[in-house]
């Protein structure tokens, strides 16, 4: 199911289940399974044409109240390294991103990608450091403890992450839109490739979209989709 090839894999599980009926894990896995290949045939069957407008143009997130008692960082202009630090101290005491501020980055971020090349250049000077990650699957305090040992993102301190960066991990949320926040920070200086995880169908097994509705709503879990799409694919 991994590589996406469910029905393939619903074959396998029907197999497995027919030699091991007492398997309850192999039964868990073939439920799962039909399940999304229910729902994949279902999405096709009433999908609409291609140029159908992106989810992302409804959302106007100054719709969007943010509530009287919030205390948290607050997002009504361009990202600074203030407001940084602070998302980042905000997540480690384990609040939520306001819905407003949540959408705010992903559409900066959004409006950023999509007039990417799926292949980037990287130009790094010669001596500077440039700093090297990926597959970060949601571990929030993982990255957190990684930036401070090697120093936070900067212009001369730039960082590339290598995909996968939600799913598995409970923190894909927060993991997420920290990322996201540096990369609008420093645009030059901070790169993100898409990884296989960066995808509707994975995050559908694997927990982001999980995560998301739980923690903001549905819609949001689609409009990620569209983000995740608009990612570049490779940096040299």
């Amino acid at each position: 199911m991994a590589l996406g090839k469910y029905k393939l894999a619903l074959k396998d599980y029907e197999s497995v289940r027919k030699f091991r009926p007492n398997d309850t894990d192999a039964q868990k896995k073939f439920e799962e399974c039909s399940k999304i290949v229910k729902r994949i045939a279902f999405e096709k069957a009433i999908a609409c044409d291609h140029d159908e407008k992106k989810l992302l143009d409804s959302i106007k997130p100054d719709d969007f109240a943010v509530e009287s008692t919030y205390t948290g960082p607050r997002l009504d202009g361009e990202i600074t390294v203030e407001f940084m630090k602070d998302l980042i101290a905000h997540f480690k005491a384990e609040k939520k991103l306001p819905i407003r501020y949540a959408y705010k980055m992903i559409l900066a971020a959004y409006d950023f990608f999509k007039v990417q090349d799926s292949l980037i250049h990287i130009t790094v000077p010669d001596k500077q450091k440039f700093t090297i990650c990926g597959d970060i699957h949601g571990q929030f305090y993982d990255l957190i403890n990684l930036f401070e040992i090697n120093g936070l993102p900067s212009e001369k301190n730039p960082y590339l992450f290598n995909g996968d960066f939600v799913d598995r991990g409970s923190f894909s949320v927060e993991t997420i839109f920290t990322l996201l926040g540096w990369k609008l920070l420093y645009p030059n200086h901070f790169y993100m490739s898409r990884g296989n995880h960066e995808s509707d169908s994975l995050n559908k097994m694997y927990g982001f979209e999980g995560e998301v509705k739980a923690k903001y709503n549905a819609k949001m879990s689609e409009v990620f989709t569209e983000l995740f799409n608009q990612l570049p694919l490779v940096h040299l």
